[in-house]
């Protein structure tokens, strides 16, 4: 039975060498094209071992368990992809510049990673587990944190449209980009599924814009 410990704490069974940092890596690579062709309910922790190549005993002294291993890809990725929009979004001018230019990061960011769609459903069903639902809550509280962020400096430059709270604002953002991302998956899966998305995301994109800025006089 996993234990809340052995769900929280994969982190702890990483040794400190060059070799060992890269076999986890590799793990964190292998077990997101895994889920994303999956889903993590449709995943066991011997299919995360067969496509490892590892013995049982080598993976264990990596990661003890499937959600384990599953809050370690969440963590990589969610964390990489926070580190890295935020160096180039937050590199622009105004903040209507920077808000603009979240959707064509993120596009391009899912465009190059071949587990970013594992994301939002690893995200989904991890957080409906009590288990491990707080650790799960906790990059998407930086996503919505760095729109909030934005949004509340649109509003003080009077770009954005002022009333709206900055933080809530940011979980409808950050939400319809994520649903649209889940709902693309199941209309439209297989090798399309970005190309679609990508589309759909400039639509979101404009409608969002006709909502939040402000028009010049």
């Amino acid at each position: 039975m996993t234990t809340r410990l052995d769900a929280l704490a994969p982190a702890e069974m990483v040794p400190a060498t060059a070799k060992g940092e890269a076999t986890r890596a590799f793990l964190l690579r292998t077990a997101a094209r895994v889920f994303a062709e999956r889903g993590y309910t449709g995943t066991a922790l011997g299919d995360l071992i067969a496509a490892s190549g590892l013995t049982k005993g080598a993976f264990y002294f990596y990661f003890r368990s499937k959600s384990a291993l599953a809050l370690a890809v969440l963590r990589d990725q969610q964390e990489r992809w926070l580190r890295l929009v935020s160096e180039r979004v937050l590199s622009e001018g105004t903040a209507v510049e920077q808000f603009r230019a979240l959707t064509p990061v993120m596009l391009e960011l899912l465009a190059v990673d071949p587990g970013a769609w594992s994301i939002t459903r690893l995200t989904k069903d991890m957080a409906a587990d009590p288990a491990t639902a707080e650790e799960v809550s906790k990059p998407m509280a930086k996503w919505v944190e760095l729109v909030a962020d934005i949004v509340r400096r649109g509003q003080a430059s009077g770009d954005l449209r002022p009333g709206l709270d900055p933080h809530d604002a940011a979980v409808v953002l950050v939400g319809a980009f994520d649903g649209l991302k889940a709902l693309t998956d199941v209309l439209d899966p297989g090798g399309r599924a970005s190309e679609v998305f990508a589309q759909r995301a400039q639509v979101l994109l404009a409608m969002i814009e006709r909502g939040l800025l402000v028009e010049p006089n």
